[in-house]
């Protein structure tokens, strides 16, 4: 299954923020930045598990991708586009996904003009098809097992506790449904 762009309500991001992980990112920044998330990584329940995407900073050339750190190279002049902290992912009802749509992209960000819309879009697309060849869901499912087998493992100290975000999601579903 491929990876897709997903949004996510800034409702659900702050409830888990304010209540049980304060490192749950935001998805706006302003009305020009946006970070838009992805998934599906796998499902449990009715629950799928997304992350985010991060701009690339000067501090990340230093540090070596591994199991939970990924660097989002440009395919055709090797700059660093961006990374992913997959120990960052959590969990989100079904029915709280919506996909992306470039068309729709004017909702969550704010351009000064096509050119600058199209560029964005482009490096959307990039982003996509380089995380589309990582076996990123595969690795998103050893770190959800490794956090509770081994929690006094490297990743498993700096991932988010999967299982209290799970009740989390469950007991926001259950507060928007009464």
């Amino acid at each position: 299954m491929l990876i897709q762009w997903k949004v996510l309500s800034d409702d659900y991001l702050d409830y888990l923020r304010n209540n049980y992980e304060i490192r749950i990112p935001f998805s706006y920044y302003g009305k020009d930045k946006f970070k838009p998330f992805f998934g599906s990584l796998f499902e449990i329940e009715d629950m799928v598990y997304v992350t985010q995407i991060s701009h690339a900073r000067s501090r990340h050339l230093k540090l070596k991708q591994n199991l939970d750190f990924y660097k989002i190279y440009h395919p055709n002049d090797g700059r660093l586009l961006s990374v992913i902290n997959l120990n960052y992912m959590f969990p989100i009802h079904k029915t709280l996904l919506i996909d992306l749509k470039y068309k729709d992209i004017d909702k969550y960000r704010a351009f000064i003009n096509d050119e600058e819309r199209g560029k964005y879009i482009d490096l959307l697309n990039i982003e996509l098809k380089e995380i589309n060849k990582i076996s990123i869901s595969k690795n998103a499912i050893k770190i959800y097992n490794l956090k509770h087998e081994y929690p006094d493992s490297y990743i498993a100290k700096r991932s988010f506790d999967f299982k209290d975000l799970e009740k989390a999601c469950c007991l926001y579903m259950t507060k928007q449904n009464n």
